[in-house]
């Protein structure tokens, strides 16, 4: 959505809301069969089961999975992903995303210094996992929101 207007006339503020709407204008949430899925790290299984109860009692799935748009490796959303096995989902809402993307950020939890993309994509293509809380992905926009009934993911 292209918008035509001065900057001379408007306020830094403005200027950054008009950026972040259109920025995120280009995130879709999709939804993914489970199958499809490679995680790339380990999870703590005590709070995934914790959490896949709170998403139970909810009775909706609310936050997407970011998933590596080429090879449909998680980025973010490993413990979702689990709960989606336990509370039998067939498919669950996914933002498809590249590790080009200038909006991503990628660190590593325990250490400074640049991430090894490679590293995470072969981790989730050969199913030998890094450990548990490895790299932190963050989007620097807001995503698009979703509210769907578990019913609809089974």
């Amino acid at each position: 959505m292209a918008h035509a207007w001065s900057s001379a006339n408007a306020s830094r503020t403005e200027e950054k809301a008009l950026l972040s709407a259109q920025l995120i204008s280009n995130y879709t949430v999709v939804e993914l069969p489970v199958s499809q899925l490679r995680p790339s790290e380990e999870i703590n299984i005590e709070r995934a089961r914790t959490l896949a109860k709170m998403i139970a009692e909810k009775g909706r799935w609310t936050r997407p999975i970011f998933v590596e748009h080429r090879h449909s490796v998680i980025m973010d959303g490993h413990h979702r992903l689990f709960c989606a096995g336990e509370l039998g989902l067939l498919s669950v809402p996914c933002v498809l995303l590249s590790y080009d993307d200038p909006s991503l950020h990628v660190t590593y939890w325990s250490k400074p210094g640049p991430v090894d993309v490679e590293s995470i994509i072969q981790a989730g293509l050969s199913g030998d996992l890094m450990g548990f809380k490895t790299t932190n992905h963050k989007l620097r926009i807001a995503l698009p929101c979703c509210s769907i009934d578990l019913d609809d993911l089974r």
